[in-house]
């Protein structure tokens, strides 16, 4: 017969168990991986469900060595079940969602995604709710019942990603010649990304008070994003300069007028 410090004790191992076999289980993973040359995806997602099933477990072994049986206290609850099961009506929405989300990958762990005007990284998706993190350093946790049922729209899906650069030329120009110069930029910069598998190009888009704007459209890889952007900005002023094409900007001119009787000049 144990005693209930004999079953504390045993309660505590498990638990401590639980935990070394989880850290043991990732930390084996991510060996694993390092030795094929890879990397684990969405490595806190994996996390939390492998404590979920192993603490799961742990849950069950403590109810045991306690000589608990719950089947007994669920159908002597009645009208109190009905009442709980009303209470936990939506953290069960959300946890059943959340399985729904992992298994359809719905969303991943880090994938830049807006959910219902919501956008930003998914920085890990947990039992009943989803963390994204926005650009500007916040963490919104959503509930995974509103992911699933949601509208997601997943920013750049693919390795590569878009940069539009519009650029405005004087109207002294010549149309040939700048399309011809600012093809060359793309053609020049090796972060540009030129494999065939998607298209760079520089067309017009309008003709603007100051003159005619040409807008670049190019790709680059999701890490070199803003390189890339950098590289080729630098790029388009050498070259326009280099042909002699002139990117036009605002002057703002202020004249002096005087005043013929008291003297005095106005601005």
């Amino acid at each position: 017969m144990l005693t209930i410090v004999n079953r504390t004790v045993l309660s505590l191992i498990t638990l401590f168990i639980a935990y070394i076999v989880h850290k043991v289980i990732m930390k084996s993973i991510e060996r694993v991986t390092e030795t094929v040359g890879k990397e684990v995806k969405a490595p806190k997602t994996l996390s939390v469900l492998l404590a979920f099933l192993i603490y799961g477990f742990a849950i069950a072994g403590i109810l045991a060595i306690w000589d608990l049986n719950l089947a007994p206290y669920l159908a002597g609850l009645g009208i109190s079940g009905i009442v709980l099961g009303l209470a936990f009506q939506e953290p069960l929405t959300n946890f059943l969602s959340g399985i729904l989300v992992l298994v359809t990958r719905k969303v991943f762990e880090g994938e830049v995604v807006d959910i219902d005007g919501l956008t930003g990284v998914v920085d890990v998706i947990k039992m009943n709710h989803t963390h994204i993190r926005t650009f500007d350093g916040k963490l919104i946790l959503i509930p995974n019942r509103r992911v699933w049922t949601g509208t997601v729209t997943k920013f750049w899906p693919g390795k590569y990603r878009r940069i539009d650069i519009d650029v405005t030329v004087d109207y002294s120009s010549d149309p040939n010649v700048v399309l011809d110069v600012l093809k060359k930029v793309l053609e020049d910069e090796p972060l540009v990304v030129k494999d065939g598998s998607v298209e760079n190009a520089v067309v017009f888009k309008s003709f603007d008070s100051n003159g005619m704007t040409y807008t670049l459209r190019f790709w680059t890889e999701r890490e070199t994003y803003f390189d890339t952007l950098n590289a080729v900005a630098g790029r388009t002023k050498v070259y326009l300069e280099n042909a002699g094409i002139k990117i036009p900007y605002n002057i703002l001119e202020v004249r002096l007028r005087e005043d013929t009787q008291g003297g005095t000049r106005t601005r």
